[in-house]
């Protein structure tokens, strides 16, 4: 496997490069949202890394289907100082929705895994162990809408970014579905995650959305 990404800020991370799952790799979760072309399975895979910055592989049956770039904007910014130390370290949670791999006419049951490359030595990978998903937990009922419209395949979820103060930083977000989704942010609470508050209050933070469509 070849490193799709190298990034540019390796030299000057304040404790050198580092790359780890922080839960049990490999989660499934479940949504309780029924909306149509709601996603009803998601796979998890939750790293800390430094820098912010990785390839991230999706296996199916250990055939990568979907792969991810994640790349710190906050380095490629004007705002960065590039000959300054950088703390560099980031809580990535990557999710990706299991249903729209499934094929209605195969019932068999697949695996399904995550494997974390590093950007700065592409010899550095993490990989989660191997979930068997069985179709028929999956099956929802067919209509037309679903034959041509699926949940959007998420890349990263969320993200946190420790660094050291007065250091500037950018975070982004993107999915792909089709219909195109819609991407907000918020404002979490620092004592309570359950208080989230609208972005747009806050002047002095701008945000990146990368929004990508399905083709028809």
């Amino acid at each position: 496997m070849s490193c799709a990404y190298a990034s540019k800020s390796c030299e000057t991370l304040a404790n050198g490069p580092t790359l780890q799952f922080v839960d049990e790799p490999g989660n499934v979760v479940e949504t309780q949202n029924t909306k149509p072309l709601s996603c009803q399975r998601i796979f998890e895979c939750n790293v800390l890394t430094s820098p912010p910055e990785a390839t991230v592989y999706w296996y199916k049956n250990n055939k990568i289907f979907h792969a991810t770039v994640t790349r710190d904007l906050t380095l490629s910014s004007p705002y960065h100082d590039n000959t300054g130390v950088v703390l560099g370290v980031s809580e990535l949670r990557h999710r990706i929705c299991i249903d729209s791999l499934i094929d209605g006419n195969d019932s068999q049951p697949f695996d399904i895994k995550c494997r974390i490359q590093s950007s700065c030595d592409p010899r550095q990978v993490i990989e989660s162990n191997s979930i068997v998903i069985k179709p028929q937990m999956l099956r929802t009922k067919k209509s037309f809408a679903n034959h041509f419209y699926r949940a959007p395949l998420i890349s990263l979820i969320s993200s946190s970014r420790m660094e050291i103060a007065g250091k500037f930083v950018q975070l982004y977000c993107n999915a792909i579905g089709n219909p195109k989704p819609e991407i907000s942010w918020q404002i979490i609470d620092n004592e309570d995650e359950n208080l989230v508050y609208d972005i747009e209050n806050y002047p002095f933070i701008w945000v990146s959305i990368i929004k990508w469509k399905f083709a028809d």
